[in-house]
């Protein structure tokens, strides 16, 4: 398609195809491969049309991690109050969690895998995320768990962020550990690890 023929840039909609777009590419290879003109190309827009929106590909990068982040602690906070309090399990986590994960396939993997150190934007990100689930992960530590002192549930919190954080690079990417299991095994083993973790049983 011509540049003359291409989607014009005012529109405010095209923001939302642009971060689209860019994580796809993102997800496919490392992201600082990944250029303005490829973005643009694969969005059938010009490359002024992409700095009409955004001044840089690290813009775009750190706005569709922010949405993502927003999106990843709202859904830990959503299973941390449907599933993990009722069955008292902190266990009972992972499999909803593997779901979605699956659902947003995309975006988690640019923001657990393909953007890892990326830049200091991108860690500063991270942690604050961090920062918001410590609460959310003590919380459901504290309800599954029964009696448990506030620092015991921060701690419990931080190990429960590795712990996803690792699992969900290893699901992502199909590493050793997940295509040796397999997806049922995989879940079972993430599921008594956060169970030992957070000294809680099986649901």
């Amino acid at each position: 398609m011509s540049a003359s023929v291409k989607r014009p840039a005012h529109r405010p909609s095209r923001r939302g195809v642009i971060v689209e777009t860019a994580f796809e590419l993102f997800a496919s290879r490392p992201v600082d491969s990944v250029t303005v003109a490829d973005i643009a190309a694969a969005a059938d827009m010009t490359s002024a049309a992409i700095y009409y929106h955004y001044p840089s590909r690290e813009e775009i990068l750190l706005e569709g991690l922010r949405e993502f982040a927003a999106e990843y602690v709202a859904e830990i906070e959503r299973i941390a109050a449907e599933v993990v309090a009722p069955s008292r399990s902190m266990g009972s986590l992972v499999e909803p969690f593997v779901k979605w994960l699956s659902d947003n396939r995309t975006s988690a993997l640019v923001y657990f895998v393909q953007s890892r150190g990326a830049s200091q934007q991108v860690e500063a990100i991270r942690r604050g995320n961090a920062l918001e689930l410590i609460p959310i992960l003590g919380s459901a530590a504290k309800k599954a768990r029964g009696k448990i002192t506030a620092a015991e549930a921060s701690v419990v919190a931080v190990a429960m962020i590795a712990e996803i954080e690792t699992f969900a690079s290893a699901f992502l990417s199909d590493d050793r550990s997940f295509t040796t299991l397999g997806r049922k095994r995989f879940i079972e083993s993430g599921a008594a690890l956060a169970n030992r973790i957070a000294g809680t049983t099986a649901s």
